[in-house]
């Protein structure tokens, strides 16, 4: 009787911790340690609150893709527990969080800040569709998407009838309107695909251009701030749920806008390496489109793009108004 009060107990403190490996936590990334992600953003996170808590929580990372290669599976790895926390891409599912699409509009960001607090605030705000099973510890963006491309190009209307890969939904919708075919692919079957010369090229940025080695398979980049991907680090809410109120406060005291500046600082100081130290980078010919013809594409695409966006967003127009709020504020403040 004694023992089996003694089980009962040890079960209900189980319970009350959250179970015996909730402090065990396995950080996932499908791309390489190295990456600007993970180098500059996750394992800094990861390092700033060991430093808080000590060791009542253990993370390991995962990365490489060990836990699951796919990008676009990533959010699915945190919901199904297969990984605790991970690097996810929601433009890969956009559908799954529509209001976080807002940053890959073109001609609305200007740098990876910019994007990241967009995202985080949005969240913070209370725009949190889609984050039923995940909890966000912070969100952060790349510097906005540039055009790379194969052949000469000298204008927009050069690019008509090429095939060039979309960066999200919304760089389709743009790609469609100015007459080129949009592409459909990860950054990584960008690089295949361009090697082979079945697209002409391709939404990304110089990070992703190093990162998945595409620089020499180009010769043009188009520049002009066609959006920014935007990032976050997610959680398995039951594991969330699971840890130390403690640990909890120690993970968001962290993360937050902490993550969306680390971000926005590594993505923007990495994309001035590459474009003034990169080899491949400087045998690169730079289309900036420029006075008038910027204006009239700048002007063209906010009437085009961001009016089909809000309309088929639900809460558009209030996800739109509050990110144009944010961004005011980022760029008065700082």
């Amino acid at each position: 009787m004694y023992r089996k009060i003694l089980l009962t107990a040890a079960g209900m403190m189980l319970l009350q911790t959250g179970g015996a490996d909730a402090a065990d936590i396995k950080v996932a990334s499908f791309v390489s340690p190295k990456s600007m992600g993970v180098s500059k953003v996750i394992k800094p996170w990861m390092a700033r609150v060991k430093a808080d808590i000590g060791d009542k929580v253990s993370m390991k990372g995962y990365w490489g893709g060990s836990l699951g290669k796919s990008p676009v599976k990533q959010y699915e790895l945190v919901k199904n527990g297969v990984a605790d926390l991970a690097w996810i891409l929601p433009g890969y599912t956009s559908g799954q969080f529509p209001e976080m699409q807002i940053t890959e509009l073109p001609f609305l960001v200007k740098n990876a800040k910019e994007a990241g607090l967009v995202v985080q605030r949005l969240h913070d705000a209370g725009f949190r569709t889609g984050l039923d099973h995940v909890k966000l510890i912070g969100a952060w963006a790349t510097e906005p998407n540039l055009l790379f491309l194969r052949k000469p190009v000298k204008s927009i209307a050069d690019l008509k009838n090429l095939k060039i890969r979309n960066a999200g939904a919304v760089g389709g919708y743009w790609l469609g309107q100015i007459g080129a075919v949009p592409q459909t692919m990860s950054a990584p079957k960008m690089s295949i695909a361009l090697n082979r010369k079945t697209i002409d090229g391709g939404q990304q940025g110089w990070t992703g251009m190093r990162t998945f080695k595409a620089l020499n398979l180009v010769t043009h980049v188009m520049d002009l701030p066609l959006g920014a991907i935007p990032f976050f680090l997610g959680m398995n809410k039951k594991k969330w749920d699971g840890l130390p109120k403690d640990v909890q406060a120690a993970f968001m005291k962290q993360g937050g806008e902490k993550i969306s500046l680390a971000g926005g600082a590594a993505y923007s100081g990495a994309t001035q390496k590459i474009i003034k130290a990169n080899p491949q980078a400087q045998k690169l010919t730079v289309v900036k489109p420029s006075g008038a013809a910027f204006d009239k594409l700048a002007k063209d695409s906010k009437i085009s793009v961001h009016s089909w966006w809000i309309k088929k967003t639900k809460n558009g127009q209030a996800v739109y108004n509050k990110a144009v709020e944010i961004i005011a504020d980022v760029r008065k403040n700082g």
